[in-house]
């Protein structure tokens, strides 16, 4: 079963469909629910939480959440001995095994959850006596006076890609905890990401506090002319393709560390 066959992946996906809507269907109803919460809080506060931007923000909250859980509700003992030998015992390859967790976590159940919150927002905006006035699509009016209504459109697509490289990296570090940690993965996870966060913050910022950044300045704007850099407009194009990049790499290589410790688990 070393090479890639698809039929047997196509079983595999089809088993994962049947765990995925047992184990994390009603989870992922829960949270294409977000909508109407921010819909009730926009009741509660006179509009002060339901401009389109907010609301874009909230389904970003819930698909990233969404990308987060999604291993450890579907998978959570593929590496726990004795429960875990449903998963070694399948009649796959490890690649189509981890192809078909890499479709369910990374596009699957965040896609799900996207389409199910932007329906979910749609209803409640068609509502008449609710608070929201405009559809996600639709261009707010602070927004309409920034510009060339172009660029806000781009801008937007150019978001929405950007989020879902970030939906990837979510989802990818979240498989990898799934393989290393037995019990409360999700909690453990995000207690050890805020303590990598909280060391790098101690390591960084006495270094930032202890430059000199008028005496460096026109070292960084040298380094910016290297970079091409030499207008606000290109400046926000590097930080995005920065970003996009470093959310790619980051997700190779937390899939690339997760399948190989799935490849030497011991059951």
């Amino acid at each position: 079963m070393n090479k890639f066959n698809f039929n047997r992946f196509g079983k595999v996906v089809v088993r994962d469909f049947h765990n995925t809507y047992s184990l994390f269907g009603m989870s992922m109803l829960i949270i294409m629910l977000i909508p109407a919460f921010v819909w009730l809080m926009g009741l509660a506060v006179n509009d002060s939480v339901v401009e389109v931007f907010n609301r874009r923000n909230f389904i970003h909250l819930a698909v990233v959440l969404t990308a987060a859980i999604s291993s450890m509700k579907i998978y959570n003992s593929c590496n726990l001995v004795g429960k875990g030998n449903y998963f070694a015992m399948l009649p796959a390859s490890l690649c189509e095994k981890f192809s078909s967790m890499v479709l369910y976590c990374f596009v699957v159940c965040p896609l799900v959850v996207f389409v199910g919150s932007v329906a979910v927002d749609t209803i409640l905006t068609l509502l008449p006596f609710g608070p929201y006035k405009e559809f996600l699509w639709q261009v707010p009016d602070w927004m309409k006076s920034m510009g060339d209504i172009s660029y806000v459109f781009a801008t937007s697509f150019s978001g929405f890609v950007l989020m879902t490289f970030e939906v990837f990296s979510v989802a990818s570090l979240f498989i990898l905890a799934n393989t290393i940690f037995k019990k409360n993965k999700f909690i453990k996870t995000v207690l050890w990401m805020m303590l990598i966060i909280f060391a790098l913050v101690l390591i960084i910022a006495p270094i930032m506090n202890h430059i000199n950044w008028p005496e460096n300045w026109n070292w960084l704007v040298k380094l910016a002319e290297w970079l091409g850099i030499k207008s606000q407009e290109t400046f926000m194009h590097f930080i995005y393709w920065s970003r996009l990049l470093g959310n790619a790499v980051v997700t190779f290589i937390f899939s690339f560390i997760a399948y190989r410790r799935l490849k030497r688990m011991q059951y």
